[in-house]
């Protein structure tokens, strides 16, 4: 199943965009950190499970870490202990901990999905600009017909013509179609047209 890579992107980037926040709360103490990390690892499975990624199961293995450390019970392969500190000074460290194996899952997800965006946007670009070289762009662009529809009958027309259709075919073999619109308009917008 191939699913929106650009929504899943943006989604991503709204978890991890709540990492600072959640580190001042560690940083500055704040009793609502543990549940505020909680909330968020709950988030980022919610997300997850939504696009069927199988990284899922590790978010939710960080919350049962978490789940487990409240109640002082914490894996000693993962955690080394301090001769002095207060059990919740101890178990705040080892939230914070998990929080950034939770942030590196998400941080790598972000940046395979975001090779393939810009994998296809590589291709958007060549097939706008072989169609500016043909004149078949701005008769489109330039229609009375509303953003939805131009997008529409531009990416029609690159999969109507012989000469584009492989750039096409390439842009689908990283993303959705849905994406290969949104990724039209905003290479679009980048090349002020």
């Amino acid at each position: 199943m191939r699913i929106v890579v650009t929504a899943f992107l943006d989604q991503l980037h709204e978890l991890l965009g709540q990492g600072p926040h959640l580190v001042t709360l560690y940083d500055q103490k704040d009793i609502s950190f543990v549940s505020s990390l909680s909330s968020w690892l709950e988030a980022s499975e919610r997300v997850l499970e939504d696009y069927h990624r199988p990284e899922v199961s590790k978010i939710a293995g960080i919350r049962a870490q978490i789940l487990s450390a409240s109640s002082g019970v914490f894996d000693k392969n993962t955690f080394r202990f301090p001769a002095r500190g207060s059990e919740r000074k101890i178990f705040y460290a080892s939230a914070a901990i998990l929080f950034n194996s939770a942030q590196n899952i998400l941080n790598d997800l972000y940046d395979n999905f975001s090779t393939d965006k810009e994998e296809a946007a590589k291709y958007m670009r060549q097939i706008i600009l072989i169609s500016l070289q043909k004149n078949s762009f701005y008769p489109i662009w330039n229609s009375a017909a509303g953003l939805p529809e131009k997008l529409n009958t531009l990416w029609s027309a690159f999969t109507g013509d012989s000469d584009l259709v492989q750039g096409v075919r390439q842009i689908l073999a990283s993303v959705h179609h849905l994406d290969a619109l949104r990724i039209m308009d905003e290479v679009i917008t980048e090349l002020g047209l």
